[in-house]
């Protein structure tokens, strides 16, 4: 069973609750605060990935920094 992150409307709380498909789509699923089965699904952003680069002979954690190297000189970090 998948999870949903969700929105009471009738008292303004967000959870998060492991439910069936079917429960969500015939909205059977409560609020665990009041009860209510008038929630709303709330959209999160999906994570982000960055490419490694590890052949950057200009730091010496590039395997960990990417591009994205705290660990060069100001003015200096490169972004994909």
């Amino acid at each position: 069973m998948p999870f949903y992150d969700l929105y009471c409307a009738v008292c303004d709380k967000e959870f998060n609750i492991m439910a069936t498909m079917a429960d969500k789509t015939d909205q059977r699923i409560p609020c665990p605060e009041c009860g209510s089965t008038k929630v709303e699904t709330v959209y999160n952003a999906a994570p982000a990935y960055v490419k490694r680069n590890t052949n950057n002979p200009e730091c010496p954690k590039s395997n960990v920094c990417a591009d994205m190297c705290p660990h060069m000189p100001e003015g200096q970090t490169r972004f994909l």
